[in-house]
């Protein structure tokens, strides 16, 4: 699902502003789970577009950081001891096998400062706070083109490390958790609703999902149906390219490709059918029929050229244009 640019971006507003004790979802520690559900939104995506760096038209280098603020909660005082943050920023999430994980970090770590400049001094809070997040991530995007971002995190109530990192080419693209029930792609995120159906279901199911609103992200979908206005004809076209995107960034990414049919049968009754779907859909039988016959399709490519994990070539196959 694409959404505008200004909508995308009031989503990553409204979950970063979600009370730390509010969830729909039953939890002894609705804060722990909302972090749980972000690293895994974090950390599935951020290996999606890692394994599909080579077919993606933008690549930028990342350490698969997640940081978060904790202003940007409605008690910032308590997710500052809930956590044992030293200051309001602090580690969120850390991808398997990425920079970050590989020098040790891990989700809780505070950030003290960023190549020197003291995050206290250099990043003051914002209204909306959800700002200084974004433009601390800048900070470490800036750094990482050109060359490297040096850390200074602490644990708990350890002694602060200083850790440099490198970047490792990335399709570029963000993951966060949002309010909702919903995911859908922004600009350069994509986001998933906290009472997304799919965090009950298989990962492999949940990377389809995922998978969906990334290829709208690579295709450069939510800018172009904002600059153009996209009508319901142009964007169920780009819903359409998109199921069709799903099994080939699954297999890359090690995935079974048929989890985006799977995923698609499972929710698309309960969710993406009857006289209640969205006009900029097809039906989801429709859908699950296109998606199977992309598998199909794929599944003969990878046959007769040989292709490893990693090697699915989609970008002449599904172009932005």
């Amino acid at each position: 699902m694409v959404r505008r640019a200004h909508v995308a971006l009031f989503g990553l507003f409204a979950v970063l502003a979600l009370p730390a004790c509010a969830t729909a979802q039953a939890s002894a520690n609705p804060l722990a789970e909302f972090q749980r559900r972000e690293a895994l939104v974090h950390d599935t995506g951020w290996q999606l577009a890692r394994a599909n760096r080579g077919f993606c038209e933008r690549t930028s280098p990342s350490i698969g950081l997640l940081i978060h603020d904790a202003r940007n909660y409605a008690r910032a005082g308590e997710v500052r001891r809930a956590l044992s943050l030293v200051g309001d920023i602090g580690v969120q999430a850390v991808a398997v096998g990425s920079p970050a994980q590989k020098a040790g970090i891990a989700a809780n770590w505070s950030v003290i400062a960023i190549d020197g400049e003291p995050v206290t001094s250099r990043w003051r809070p914002t209204s909306p706070s959800s700002q200084r997040t974004l433009q601390i991530e800048r900070t470490i995007a800036d750094s990482l083109g050109n060359g490297e971002v040096t850390l200074q995190l602490r644990r708990g109530s350890a002694n602060p490390v200083q850790i440099s990192l490198r970047g490792v080419a990335s399709c570029s693209a963000k993951f966060r958790l949002t309010s909702g029930d919903d995911p859908y792609a922004g600009p350069e995120t994509v986001f998933v609703g906290h009472d997304f159906h799919a965090f009950g279901m298989d990962r492999a199911e949940l990377a389809a999902a995922i998978a969906h609103e990334l290829a709208h992200v690579l295709l450069d979908h939510p800018r172009k149906k904002q600059a153009e206005r996209w009508g319901t004809a142009r964007t169920r076209a780009s819903e359409r390219v998109a199921d069709r995107m799903m099994p080939w960034l699954l297999w890359n990414s090690g995935y079974d490709p048929h989890a985006a049919a799977r995923w698609m049968r499972e929710w698309g009754p309960k969710h993406s059918g009857g006289v209640l779907r969205k006009r900029t859909h097809d039906g989801w039988d429709e859908r699950l029929e296109m998606i199977e016959a992309e598998i199909a399709a794929l599944e003969a490519l990878i046959a007769d050229n040989g292709w490893s994990r990693g090697q699915a070539d989609w970008s002449a196959r599904f172009s932005a244009d």
